[in-house]
């Protein structure tokens, strides 16, 4: 498992918000507000190195039922407002902050599955992100910005199932790529292990 990211599960005011699932319920995207004029540190270019990272508990008024599969948590709001997400919290040595996150879930608790990744504010506009499977995906699945708040920013696209067959099927080191406010391409590790198996328990739920 030395190559396996470890994942933390957050929770509101830990770091990054948390999604559950994290953009308009009416399907609109809102223009990206401009980014803090604070920016954190630029990272590395290249990948930084995963550090295990503890999963934190979520308090007990969130009622967040959470199960873990491989390097992937299944996380479910309970109550009237129940939902569903699988999503990975990607940590660094260097940093006692999550550095991203990456979620897949049914905005509004139905219809399609979105991806959502929430990276620091340190980001350049106009720009995409796009999530890389492997080394040899020199492209991968793009992202479009979504907004920003203080916590981060947000970005989002539509799973299709082609999408989500080919996701399903990974046990790879993927990565996610942005562009930082210097206008330098940034890659963050994430891996699909255990992606399957949360998918088919998201699916359940």
């Amino acid at each position: 498992m030395s190559h396996r990211l470890a994942i933390a599960v957050l929770v509101l005011g830990t770091g990054f918000p948390l999604p559950l699932h994290a953009q308009n319920t009416t399907g609109t995207s809102q223009a990206p507000s401009a980014p803090p004029t604070a920016a954190p540190a630029k990272p590395s270019a290249k990948p930084a190195a995963p550090r295990p990272a503890a999963a934190k508990p979520a308090r007990p008024e969130e009622a967040i039922k959470t199960t873990n599969y491989g390097d992937w948590s299944l996380r479910c709001r309970e109550g009237a407002a129940h939902s569903c997400e699988v999503s990975q919290t990607i940590e660094a040595q260097d940093r006692t902050a999550p550095i991203a996150k990456i979620s897949v879930g049914r905005p509004g608790g139905s219809g399609d599955l979105h991806v959502i990744v929430v990276l620091p504010n340190n980001v350049s506009f106009p720009s995409s992100v796009h999530i890389r499977t492997d080394a040899k995906d020199k492209w991968g699945l793009e992202l479009d910005w979504v907004r920003c708040i203080p916590g981060g920013c947000f970005a989002d696209a539509l799973l299709t199932d082609a999408t989500l067959a080919h996701w399903h099927g990974l046990d790879s080191i993927g990565s996610i790529v942005f562009r930082d406010a210097a206008g330098e391409e940034v890659s963050f590790p994430m891996t699909f292990h255990g992606f399957g198996e949360a998918l088919d328990a998201l699916n359940k739920s």
